[in-house]
């Protein structure tokens, strides 16, 4: 009997969840890229449960999280999401 083999398939390994992490590294670098160094609107968001209630936000920085929300939802939609913007 080969422990490796036995798992439930529904689990997943720490390194399929690094790997998965890197794809949404790299997605996230597609949307954002265009953006390196151009202008840009920061909107400023105020959260008042925060130490510093102000928190800067732009468009790549909601687009990313919108393009890695998808890809979580479509790869681990049993899974949760937390998310900054």
């Amino acid at each position: 009997m080969n422990n490796q083999h036995d798992s439930d398939s529904t689990s997943t390994t720490t390194e399929q969840l690094a790997t998965f992490a890197n794809e949404l590294a790299d997605a996230a670098r597609k949307i954002i890229l265009p953006y390196w160094r151009q202008p840009i609107e920061v909107i400023s968001k105020m959260e008042h449960d925060r130490p510093i209630a102000e928190s800067p936000v732009t468009i790549a920085d909601q687009k990313a999280e919108e393009i890695m929300r998808k890809l979580i939802e479509e790869r681990y939609p049993e899974h949760g999401i937390y998310g900054e913007e």
